[in-house]
């Protein structure tokens, strides 16, 4: 039975009355007796496959995997999620729009300001037990599990990384919403028994600087910026070796590998980190701004001088006056600049980010989970 992936509108409306009637309540067994080895064999070949062949050879499988795949236990008892629980590596994304960015937001979309200073190091989505981390804002009776969304980056130079979180409750769908959102669904497969909303909080962005002394450690400061978001999301297929996981209104697929690399329990120390305070952070970036205003064009905040005798961070920026007019100067003049410049688009993004979470209802990694 072919998936509505690749149907025609003219079957589709057939192809679900069909499904309906031959998985009845999408229930029985899962990926034990359905492997994904030739799914993994076309991810393996993705330097020596076209791209578009290789999507076509992708959506293909994911079809057939799908038609076949039921979730196991009853379509109300919380166990039902245990085999989805694991550490996973986005692996790939089948959009049927191709302005969409659902993996990553602002982070990673190419056009957006991030990747002109970072380059897309990892991108993970873990499904982990109920409260794991200990942030859970909803109680064990009503969230199954904790959904831990990863994006990683690096600079060119390797110096520096950005790491951002999205840290959320996992909720079933009731058997109402289920209901109302099945009925409203054209040209999107049904959602099944383990559709779930994920409840995220804000984003959590860790800025971080390669230490000298221990280059393989960073030096972060940890921020929690935006508002809280939530998104529907649905799994398709599950086994041992995958997860393909479905948008909830958007029907793109997701094809995440289990994975054991190390770099995916990274989230676990991160978040442990303290955050920094945000009007203290704003108010030091401000300040540097002002200094560095000050010392590259001669005619910046003059209440900046003042205050540096008081302030360990601006007196060495004001002393560098007494060279501004030597050879010297010229070259302190052009690393205040850029210094400004950093502090500047810092003290904007504090305070005015929303942490990635894009308009449009594609957030950080808003449907990867």
């Amino acid at each position: 039975m072919a998936s509505a992936l690749m149907l025609s509108p003219m079957h589709y409306t057939a192809y679900n009355s069909e499904r309906k009637q031959s998985c009845g309540r999408l229930l029985a067994r899962r990926g034990s007796d359905i492997e994904s080895d030739g799914l993994m064999s076309i991810l393996s070949e993705d330097d020596d496959v076209d791209s578009s062949q290789q999507k076509i050879m992708l959506m293909n499988e994911v079809s057939s995997l799908e038609s076949s795949f039921m979730s196991d236990g009853e379509i109300d008892d919380p166990k039902r999620f245990n085999p989805l629980l694991g550490l996973y590596e986005v692996a790939k994304v089948l959009s049927k729009n191709k302005r969409e960015n659902p993996v990553g937001g602002k982070w990673t979309r190419k056009s957006g300001l991030a990747q002109k200073i970072f380059r897309t190091r990892k991108t993970f989505q873990h499904i982990l037990p109920y409260n794991s981390t200990g942030l859970a804002r909803y109680d064990e009776e009503t969230a199954v599990a904790e959904a831990i969304n990863v994006i990683s980056l690096d600079s060119p130079d390797g110096l520096l990384r950005a790491t951002v979180i999205l840290r959320g409750d996992v909720v079933p769908l009731s058997m109402q919403e289920l209901k109302e959102m099945n009925t409203n669904r054209k040209q999107i497969d049904l959602l099944t028994n383990l559709a779930v909303r994920a409840n995220f909080d804000p984003p959590r962005i860790f800025l971080g600087k390669r230490m000298l002394v221990r280059p393989n450690e960073f030096n972060y400061i940890a921020l929690q910026i935006g508002p809280v978001s939530d998104v529907v999301l649905d799994t398709s297929f599950n086994d041992k070796n995958v997860r393909i996981g479905m948008g909830g209104t958007s029907g793109t697929r997701f094809i995440f590998k289990r994975t054991t690399d190390e770099d995916a329990r990274e989230y676990a120390s991160l978040l442990q980190q303290p955050l920094a305070q945000k009007r203290k952070l704003l108010g030091i970036m401000t300040s540097v701004f002002a200094v560095c205003n000050y010392v590259a064009f001669g005619n910046g905040i003059k209440v900046a001088v003042a205050m540096s005798p008081k302030s360990r961070l601006l007196a060495p920026l004001v002393a560098s006056l007494k060279v501004a007019n030597s050879v010297v100067g010229g070259l302190i003049r052009l690393i205040a600049g850029a210094t400004g410049l950093v502090a500047g688009l810092t003290a904007l993004f504090i305070a005015f980010s929303n942490g990635g979470i894009e308009r449009d209802g594609m957030q950080v990694q808003a449907e990867a989970a």
